[in-house]
């Protein structure tokens, strides 16, 4: 049985504030697609609150082997804001999302354990205001086919939730299409003999 590599995304930016003993805590969930994105988004939140004494963040970005999680505790102690942060992203099963938890200190100190359900918190008071979406890994191909195949080759596809990036049409077609993980077996299994074996297919 293929690996399922669904997950929940946010769909836009939502944001928490509360307070724990003096510290006021600023709580913004983010869509992201790629480690610049983060950087982006890292960047608008330290540039909106500049004063902040902390800006720590977790994020996941897409499913399976290739995915990516990154955490930080921005100078609190090590594992108290991050960490808390990427579990609950985790246990959630959520992904193209960075968390980030700023916060302004009070005066009074929480202690490990404060400091890690105050950034636990960051991240669950998001998630309970924020339109999720379910998202799949896709992979990419790159299809190179002859005319004669194009019509055999087509129905493959129409029944395979791809979507064709892009298409050439010189002396033989080519094809750049992405698709889900789950059907990219079917795909491999049945494009030579759509065309035959007269075509190639490559993974991106």
């Amino acid at each position: 049985m293929a690996e399922d590599l669904s997950y929940l995304a946010p769909v836009n930016k939502t944001r928490s504030r509360f307070t724990v003993q003096g510290s006021r805590f600023i709580a913004t969930l983010a869509p992201v697609i790629s480690e610049e994105a983060l950087q982006r988004v890292l960047s608008d939140v330290s540039a909106e609150f500049p004063d902040a004494t902390h800006h720590t963040h977790a994020c996941r970005i897409g499913a399976g082997s290739t995915q990516i999680e990154r955490c930080s505790d921005d100078r609190e102690p090590a594992g108290s804001a991050g960490a808390p942060m990427l579990q609950i992203l985790q246990g959630k099963n959520i992904s193209d999302a960075a968390v980030i938890g700023t916060r302004y200190f009070g005066g009074t100190k929480l202690g490990l354990g404060g400091l890690t359900r105050a950034y636990r918190d960051c991240a669950r008071l998001c998630l309970e205001e924020a339109v999720l979406k379910k998202k799949e890994r896709l992979e990419t191909y790159q299809l190179n086919l002859g005319y004669e195949d194009l019509g055999p080759v087509t129905r493959l596809l129409e029944g395979l939730e791809v979507e064709i990036v892009k298409s050439d049409y010189t002396d033989r077609v080519k094809m750049k299409i992405n698709l889900p993980s789950r059907v990219s077996e079917k795909l491999q299994q049945n494009f030579n003999s759509a065309c035959r074996g007269r075509g190639s297919l490559k993974k991106l």
